[in-house]
């Protein structure tokens, strides 16, 4: 029986931690090497990502013993072949088919390693990974971060652009179909949101249960008093996605203009990895609000804020932002979608308003009393050490360990 072995497969490199899937993949796992686990990680890259540095795929190796990162080519020949495989895999799938020599390469090396599961940490790599785990004999397991053909038509339907709306819309091709085939067959599901999970039971799909993110390492957060922080009202997170950019309008264009009458002089910080032009535009005509762009660390806005936002408007899964601010001593305004995903446990700690006016004053309100809601140090340990000894443990379970 194989030991804490796992190979682990992403759509990107998990780091730095600086939004969503990233933020909850390199905790988590971080949280398990920890504990002894044995990890490897591939991934991939396009040439139109941000280069990872060796900084980053360093960072990483106190994490996965190994880290492999695949080029996505965008060549001619490249893109022919991924629409030669449109009428079986998503586009995004199917630009991760590796070719034949990795294809050996990979499952040689899957095999000297003689893990106990193949972990899809995200569903894009499916092909590879379960070509791995039919290799080496063991059971496939899938990490749900949304359900994302329905966030590909959110995200088609938050794009301002013709193009963008082209690439997403062309992107969620057979992307149902896959994706429920997928978990169909996976050994177990472990999703995100507690939303989601209800979503595939509905379906039939029985092997599938909540596992929040999670995160393994409390001594990152940094804890101010309401007096000592510099903004008061913070926000990070990506912002070039649609449904972000759509969510950062609205809070500029509809909850601002009351803030400022509520509030002159209020003091805002909006942070995120690569803003867009459509981004940089939005706060040109907010000088009052500032931008910080690829900010080194979550943790120097996050705790830098007397009162937490979260203006997302579109969404699946969990919004990953609203878990990374529970860890912190701030009251958080969101909307429903920031505040959805979530079980029971978590009731009460955010301000949910979907109305601008509402969002405004639920804003005012806690500045005036700038400290989180009882039972935040509970929920804290839920996506804490708590969380990570469920996760570890369902997953021994599932693999046989």
């Amino acid at each position: 029986m194989s030991g804490k072995r796992l190979i682990v497969l992403t759509s990107d490199l998990p780091y730095p931690p600086t939004y969503g899937h990233k933020v909850d993949q390199y905790h988590r796992w971080r949280g398990f090497a920890a504990r002894g686990w044995r990890l490897r990680l591939v991934c991939w890259r396009s040439p139109l990502d941000p280069p990872a540095s060796a900084a980053d795929v360093d960072a990483l190796r106190d994490v996965f013993e190994a880290v492999d990162v695949l080029p996505i080519a965008h060549s001619a020949a490249a893109f022919a072949r991924r629409l030669a495989r449109l009428w079986r895999y998503p586009s995004h799938v199917a630009a991760r088919v590796p070719d034949a020599a990795t294809h050996a390469r990979l499952i040689a090396e899957a095999r000297a390693f003689d893990p106990a599961a193949i972990v899809l940490d995200g569903i894009y790599g499916g092909v590879a990974g379960e070509a791995l785990a039919r290799a080496c004999g063991v059971p496939v397991i899938v990490r749900g971060h949304n359900i994302e053909h329905r966030y590909f038509a959110q995200q088609a339907g938050a794009a301002r652009d013709l193009r963008s709306r082209g690439a997403w819309t062309i992107a969620r091709l057979g992307l149902e179909r896959y994706e429920a085939g997928l978990i169909g067959r996976a050994a177990w599901t472990f999703d995100i949101s507690a939303d989601d999970v209800a979503y595939w039971q509905r379906r039939g799909i029985a092997r599938v249960s909540w596992a929040p993110t999670v995160f393994s390492d409390d001594r990152a957060v940094t804890i101010l008093p309401p007096a000592d922080k510099r903004w008061d009202v913070a926000y990070i997170g990506n912002l070039r996605l649609p449904n972000n950019l759509r969510g950062i309008a609205w809070f500029v264009g509809a909850v601002m203009p009351r803030l400022r009458a509520l509030r002159p002089g209020i003091r805002c910080v909006f942070a995120g990895a690569d803003p867009s032009p459509a981004a940089r535009a939005l706060f040109a005509g907010a000088p009052d609000i500032t931008l910080i762009a690829n900010a080194p660390s979550a943790d120097a806005i996050l705790a830098n804020g007397r009162v937490l936002v979260n203006p997302i408007l579109s969404g699946s899964g969990v919004n990953v932002k609203s878990i990374d601010m529970l860890r912190y001593d701030a009251p958080i305004v969101t909307t429903a979608i920031g505040a959805r995903g979530f079980g029971p446990e978590v009731a009460g700690q955010f301000r949910v308003h979907d109305d601008p006016a509402r969002f405004a004053e639920a804003v005012i309100a806690a500045l005036a009393d700038p400290y989180p809601p009882a039972g935040r140090s509970a929920v804290r340990r839920l996506f804490g050490e708590d969380g990570i000894a469920e996760q570890t443990a369902l997953i021994a379970r599932v693999a046989g360990i």
